[in-house]
């Protein structure tokens, strides 16, 4: 049975008081329809900040004191009269609807926006987790490898939050950055290594600076200014996250865009281009199986050969939530993730790379999207019930790919190594990475130090794991992946092969490439994994 939002509830018990308050005011003291509304709408925001407040918040340390949230709450309801009211005149003078009736409509237009902004900015949104500043600084962890502070909270790293200082390898600053107009986005790099990038609009555009300091560069600082610092997910994914990844390699590591999960053998790693699926696969494996969540977008790979989480909150879509019962989302929810899944969609990410060609001030424009529809973002955990896991040694890498005809086969080493860095590049694709991730020098580094160092960790790390690479027309692999777990024993194997000669392996040592054992090549597997992803695909169609 569906659970109705807390929220939602507040609404309507809001809208009560409000239609009640009105009609007290205008058939009972005579005050015209129009100002009696602008009152009751007084009325009822403090009965619905106290409902919030006392009731759908109750317990959630978020931060400031309650006289803010509440000039906050009031300032947002007394914009929306400027939507309500227009709205309600037209409905009752021109069209002859009874004013209550007008009201009820005009409230209703305006549910979405006061949903978005209580939920995202005054109560600091709904399937969050508790970060502490100290001293105005949050303090990240990332598995004793990268230490962060930050002057704005990042909600992707939540789960690496610490209540200490650390000795941070990247600093995160809010500053003032000014500028006049431009004709075109600029990125440069001065001779002391500063980088900057700054776009059209100056001081009001999206603009952020990067400098590393230390000895030999191994500190990475980050000065962003007013808009990024308050689109704080444009922020992490465009800029501390790449920044993120080269520091990781600088330190012998790799984060790989990729789904994992702690399987029976050890991890399974699962790469693919952004929306192909990954993240519902995910979701259904989890629920048909007794397995570990280690992460649905991003992992940190050793070469040890082992991978460690990186559990960022899943952004959902509605593909996505028919991986699981969507009554774990609230109504209200539910209803907001038509819209927010819409505008994060794969096409809504299209229209966004198509103006990034253009010469526009894109960095500009996806802060205000993301800022005014924040993308919907759960943990695993609050979707549905299962064990995390911290590590595991990589037992398995799946190439996934979505298309005709079905396949299932063995890819050669380096064939997957080319994928998976591509899958991982595929992630950054949205401006400024291209511009600002080559001028980069970090720990002495060039970006092309750091991508062959990138590559050879990642080498090192998937070595000695088994591979396949599976294509399926929809969305089933949720059903092809444990057969081809469970098969995995039937099929050919190439583990023998050396991926530097092409060779195999003996006691004697390496042999020279032939034609059966060459690294380049792929091979088929077996007719049962192949039969189930034809099923997988009928079932699809």
């Amino acid at each position: 049975m569906l659970s109705p939002s807390k929220f939602a509830l507040v609404g309507i018990v809001g809208i009560v008081v409000n239609q009640v308050v009105l009609y007290l005011l205008t058939d009972g003291l005579g005050i015209h329809y129009l100002v009696s509304a602008v009152l009751a709408s007084q009325v009822s925001t403090l009965n619905n900040f106290l409902l919030t407040e006392l009731w759908v918040f109750r317990g959630r340390d978020v931060p400031g004191h309650a006289l803010v949230r509440y000039l906050t709450f009031n300032l947002l309801n007394v914009a929306t009269l400027v939507v309500r009211v227009p709205t309600l005149y037209v409905l009752t003078d021109l069209f002859g609807v009874h004013y209550l009736i007008s009201n009820v409509v005009a409230i209703g237009l305006t549910f979405g926006i006061r949903y978005l902004v209580a939920d995202n900015w005054i109560w600091a949104g709904r399937d969050r987790r508790d970060q502490r500043p100290i001293e105005g600084w949050y303090h990240y962890d990332v598995h004793g490898i990268v230490r962060l502070s930050s002057m704005v909270n990042l909600p992707e790293l939540a789960s690496f939050n610490v209540a200490q200082p650390v000795a941070a390898d990247i600093i995160i600053r809010r500053r003032f950055i000014g500028g006049g107009p431009r004709l075109h986005v600029a990125t440069w790099r001065d001779p002391d290594g500063a980088i900057h990038y700054r776009e059209h609009l100056g001081g009001l555009s999206a603009a952020f600076d990067v400098r590393t300091s230390g000895e030999t560069g191994e500190r990475v600082e980050l000065d962003a200014n007013w808009l990024l610092a308050w689109s704080h997910h444009v922020l992490y994914t465009n800029m501390v996250e790449p920044l993120l990844r080269f520091v990781l390699v600088s330190r012998g590591h790799v984060l790989l865009h990729c789904a994992a999960i702690d399987a029976d053998r050890g991890a399974a790693l699962l790469s693919a281009q952004t929306d192909t699926g990954k993240t519902s696969t995910i979701l259904r494996l989890l629920m048909s199986r007794s397995w570990g969540f280690i992460s649905d977008d991003m992992a940190i790979l050793s070469p040890a050969g082992e991978i460690l989480s990186y559990p960022k909150p899943m952004t959902l879509s509605s593909h996505t939530m028919a991986a699981v019962n969507d009554a774990v989302l609230p109504v209200a929810d539910r209803f907001m993730l038509a819209i927010r899944s819409r505008v994060h969609s794969k096409e809504g990410r299209s229209v966004g790379h198509r103006l990034g060609r253009l010469n526009l001030p894109i960095v500009t424009i996806n802060s205000w999207v993301q800022l005014l529809v924040p993308p919907p973002k759960y943990h695993v955990q609050s979707l549905i019930d299962c064990d995390l896991s911290d590590r595991a040694p990589i037992d398995a890498i799946i190439l996934m790919e979505r298309g005709a005809p079905p396949l299932a086969e063995q890819p050669a080493f380096d064939l997957t190594i080319d994928r998976l860095l591509e899958n991982t590049d595929d992630a950054y694709t949205f401006p400024p990475f291209a511009t600002f991730a080559p001028l980069l020098v970090i720990d002495g580094l060039d970006h092309d130090a750091l991508r062959a160092r990138e590559r050879q960790y990642l080498e090192a790390a998937v070595r000695d794991a088994w591979r396949v690479r599976v294509r399926v027309v929809g969305h089933n692999w949720a059903e092809v992946i444990p057969t081809l777990l469970d098969e995995r024993r039937m099929a050919p194997s190439l583990d023998g092969v050396t991926p530097e000669t092409g060779g195999t392996t003996s006691a004697d040592g390496p042999t020279s490439a032939g034609s059966s054992s060459d690294a380049s090549e792929t091979r088929p597997i077996e007719a049962e994994p192949k039969a189930a992803i034809s099923s997988a695909t009928a079932r699809s169609r």
